[in-house]
């Protein structure tokens, strides 16, 4: 009786959104407008709703990170229009630029645009536009477009693994840190200062195995933690993403939110495959609340042959393949049946020796682990939010550094540890003023942004960092800044008006 007071009092505190969680500072979550301009805005709210497409690519879970100049194609579905609008606009910035592409064709499928060259470096929302007469119909997909200056072997991305929103298993870790989802989203907060290329997250970004149709909040709350990156992201689910219980499907949510279960993007030569390894048909997938029957690794026919097609066809350089479990560990026990282990293990471990695959990116066992057979490198990153399984484990994250096309690095400490949460921390005291606390054994450089009114453009002057890049409207300038923290030091970066 007490254990279930206990499971009723955390079923409180960390179900209903109004309960000890910080308001999330996104706007329009599913609809998403980030837009400052007003008359954009009108145009979004009136007619959102009308728009009877669906983007298909890019998406904030599979964006396009593209070259300015550069050309990329959109997906669609259900797209009827006899003309065409695309636009970007930054994405949950102060200072919200307006670009215009240009079309180059479209269909009822894809549309291939072209970015100017002037487009500043950022993140942005994508609008594309159906029209019809004089009437326009406006589709945004947030966070799916990345422009950049160049493309190279030589690149920086962060691997996270475990996120865990709704899990209370946090608790045993630290009970404040979990409530409100606060080590997600610290998670969230450190990554955008070291402001990596792009990030990848190898599952269980849920929950789904507390209580009745939690994945209806879960999904929500993650959607709207994740607009919070400032880089460009890319998911592949894990089992607690998957389970079936109470007449929900967690990947009817996964395919609602973020699309399809698996899929495949290139970061210039370097080639990443997202694969789903809980791929158990739906019977095995069930649950009854705590109670789950398969929480195992299960990679299905289907998608080993659509694997093996598209190692066979990339020509990269660099070969990557990300998703929850490990295939070099059986997961037996990962059953209530303890019978049946990881299906489809042997077969990717074959594909993966034949196609050369240079890194595996793994989660689910909730701690670091590097192994290298047959020069691949198997990368296993701890939770960034969840219970620990092993005595040395701590919440934190990966960032993988590529050189030239090869792995250069991707341990925070020897033999195979990745940073640990909480030991980079920043500070702002007004918008112009910031401090930063760095108690990694390492030299970060950080990246960080102040805004002030416009009327300051060419007035001012920042100490102890430098300027890479200014963005401004009628009312805001927003200063984007970098600023190298020592290892074990504190660094105050601040704006100077002349």
């Amino acid at each position: 009786m007490k254990s279930l007071t206990v499971a009723i009092i955390l079923t409180i505190l960390l179900c209903p959104p109004s309960l000890f969680q910080e308001e999330l500072e996104v706007k329009e979550n599913e609809e998403i407008s980030s837009l400052s301009d007003e008359n954009a805005q009108e145009i979004y709210t009136q007619q959102f709703l009308e728009a009877d497409f669906i983007i298909a690519y890019p998406r904030c879970s599979n964006p396009v990170i593209v070259e300015k100049g550069a050309r990329f194609t959109i997906m669609l579905e259900n797209f009827s229009y006899s003309d065409v609008e695309v636009k970007l606009y930054t994405a949950y910035e102060p200072v919200v630029d307006e670009i215009d592409l240009e079309v180059l064709s479209f269909s009822e499928n894809s549309i291939v645009v072209r970015v100017p060259e002037n487009t500043p470096e950022e993140l942005y929302n994508l609008t594309v536009v159906g029209c019809l007469g004089c009437r326009q119909f406006p589709k945004t997909e947030p966070r799916a477009v990345s422009v950049v200056e160049k493309i190279d072997g030589n690149f920086t991305f962060v691997h996270i693994s475990d996120f865990h929103i709704g899990d209370i298993r946090g608790f045993k870790e630290n009970i404040r840190e979990t409530i409100g989802w606060k080590a997600a989203k610290k998670c969230v907060e450190e990554v955008n200062l070291l402001h990596p290329d792009f990030v990848v997250i190898t599952g269980d970004l849920v929950f789904g195995q507390l209580y009745p149709f939690e994945y209806s909040f879960e999904y929500r709350t993650l959607y709207e933690i994740l607009q919070q990156f400032d880089v460009p992201t890319y998911l592949c689910p894990g089992n607690h993403d998957g389970y079936v219980q109470c007449g929900q499907d967690g990947f009817k949510f996964w395919q609602k939110y973020f699309g399809p279960l698996y899929y495949s993007f290139d970061y210039g030569k370097a080639h990443f495959i997202m694969a789903n390894s809980y791929d158990w048909p739906k019977v095995n997938r069930r649950g009854i609340s705590y109670v789950v029957f398969q929480w195992g690794g299960y990679i299905g026919k289907e998608q080993l042959k659509w694997i093996e097609e598209d190692l066979k066809e990339s020509n990269a350089k660099l070969k990557f393949i990300a998703l929850h479990h490990n295939p070099l560990w059986n997961t037996t026990n990962d059953s209530l049946i303890r019978k049946i282990g990881y299906v489809g293990r042997k077969e990717l471990l074959s594909l993966i020796e034949e196609y050369d695959v240079d890194g595996v990116l793994a989660g689910h066992v909730h701690y670091d682990n590097v192994t290298i057979r047959n020069d691949t490198i198997y990368i296993t990153t701890t939770t960034a939010a969840s219970s620990l399984d092993k005595e040395d484990a701590y919440w934190g994250y990966r960032p993988i550094e590529i050189k030239n096309w090869s792995i250069y690095s991707y341990n925070y400490k020897e033999p195979e540890y990745s940073v640990p949460s909480y030991r980079l921390n920043i500070t702002f005291e007004g918008n112009d003023r910031a401090i930063i606390r760095n108690d990694l054994d390492m030299d970060v450089v950080a990246h960080l942004s102040f805004v002030l009114p416009s009327e300051y453009h060419g007035k001012y002057e920042v100490k102890n960092g430098v300027v890479i890049m200014e963005r401004m409207n009628d009312e805001l300038l927003q200063i984007y800044v970098v600023s190298t923290i020592d290892k074990k030091t504190e660094k105050e970066i601040y704006v100077e008006l002349l």
